[in-house]
């Protein structure tokens, strides 16, 4: 086979690779967010390159007999560059941690070997002498029909047992340099199981045994950090039920020294309210009631409907931050509403995201009202015709410019200022179905967050 044919043959080996990673990777890690039309040219033209290097250097590779270096060396060099280059397409089509790429081009090398495998069942210990046209037609009609229908077969494991979910659980976590160095030596550490195998089982092949033991270790490691995953989201939730239940107790004491003070006046209001039918003033009857009742919704009313809304919040980071956001006010004494018109269960944002957000949000609108006895701020979070729609409105006393909103440094609170909008900014790039609106209403500012959930 001359240098050209190998090489042709390994483009369309690698394209099938590849595609393979990106179907995998798409399950694994989700959508791939939308930036713009440049983003996903420079996604295309990565596969490119990558599909045109690893082919290239699998070619020298077979021409110059590398692949027969001792201890199977020359595939496990070819291991490496793969994992590498899959590093490289992973971080150009999604914004992640090293870890989380490390972690999924490794994961995404032993799918492919677990997919190989069962190919095997096709052909057992069957080798091909590619000089041959015989042996090298059921080469390619193994490399090119029987192994992309097992690595379909592999995909629809992953999707049938939602893995995603699975990397979701740890995807946020900061793996441990231990695990790190573990998946980076993983193509060595392979070989020298392999090996040790088969001198175990006394077998001069290829064991597909050693396979299934790391794909078995590497999900045991996604086991264990998404189990401390849970359990420091358990804690979290723990801590956010006790504040929440804190501030419950905080506010049904506030409401029940005013109903006391309430019912201690009410004997008073009543003996006027009587005076008053006595001399059949119906009108003035009238006025005195709604007075009443006015002073009694303004007393415990409002905190009623508040712990209501609240308990509308069924995301337990953004409860969290709100029951701080509230605790913080109600010591500055800023007047505050939050409406939320449906309950507000799940988001595609992410929850850490999402807080981060919002904490921007609510944090500019009080310090835009601290310290001023008119100023108010409004919250409203409403889910409608498909969209999450958050809303933070406040009091206005500064000017702004609209065109300098969100750059760095700009801010109308002074120097060394104006990385919270710039932050906001920045995440909300991440999602192509996240948009924000900046208005003025009323002499208000207002900043809302759209989320398109459908």
């Amino acid at each position: 086979m001359t240098f050209f044919d190998a090489m042709c043959a390994n483009l369309l080996s690698m394209g099938i690779t590849t595609a393979f990673y990106v179907c995998a990777s798409l399950l694994l890690l989700g959508e791939i967010p939308y930036k713009n039309r440049r983003h996903y040219y420079t996604i295309f033209w990565t596969l490119m390159l990558y599909i045109f290097a690893c082919a290239l250097v699998g070619t020298i590779f077979y021409k110059t007999g590398l692949f027969a270096l001792p201890h199977s060396g020359g595939e496990v060099i070819i291991d490496y560059f793969t994992i590498f280059g899959s590093i490289l397409f992973l971080r150009a089509m999604y914004e992640k941690s090293f870890g989380t790429y490390l972690a999924t081009a490794v994961f995404l090398n032993i799918l492919y070997s677990f997919g190989w495998n069962l190919s095997d069942i096709f052909s057992p210990d069957k080798f091909y002498y590619l000089g041959n046209m015989s042996d090298r037609k059921q080469y390619l009609f193994q490399e090119w029909v029987v192994i992309p229908f097992c690595l379909f077969l592999t995909l629809a494991f992953l999707y049938k047992t939602k893995a995603g979910k699975l990397f979701g659980q740890w995807e946020n976590q900061k793996l441990k340099p231990l695990i790190l160095v573990f998946l980076g030596l993983y193509p060595a550490l392979q070989q020298i199981v392999q090996e040790v195998v088969e001198i175990s089982a006394k077998d001069a092949g290829y064991n597909p045994a050693t396979t299934v033991i790391f794909l078995l270790i590497i999900y045991m490691i996604f086991i264990y950090t998404g189990r401390e995953e849970m359990q420091q989201r358990r804690i979290e939730e723990q801590n956010i039920s006790l504040e929440q239940q804190g501030a419950y107790i905080e506010n049904l004491e506030g409401l029940q020294r005013e109903v006391r003070r309430f019912r201690h006046d009410f004997r008073n209001m009543m003996s006027g309210m009587y005076l008053q039918a006595e001399e059949g003033n119906l009108t003035a009857i009238q006025t005195y009631i709604q007075e009443m009742t006015e002073d009694f919704d303004l007393q415990v009313g409002n905190q009623i409907r508040l712990m209501n809304q609240l308990a509308n919040i069924r995301i337990t980071e953004v409860k969290g931050l709100f029951l701080e956001k509230m605790k913080k006010m109600q010591e500055e004494e800023i007047h505050w509403e939050l409406e939320v018109l449906n309950p507000f269960e799940k988001t595609r944002m992410r929850s850490t995201d999402l807080c981060r957000c919002l904490g921007i949000l609510l944090d500019n609108a009080m310090e835009e009202v601290k310290g001023k006895k008119d100023g108010r701020i409004h919250i409203m979070i409403s889910r409608q015709s498909g969209y999450t729609t958050l809303r933070v409105k406040n009091t206005m006393y500064s000017a702004v410019e609209f065109h300098r909103l969100g750059s760095l440094g700009y801010s109308t609170k002074g120097a060394d200022r104006g990385v919270g909008l710039n932050n906001y900014k920045n995440i909300l790039e991440k999602y192509e179905k996240a948009l924000s609106f900046t208005m003025i209403q009323d002499g208000e500012f207002v900043q809302e967050l759209k989320i398109q959930e459908a």
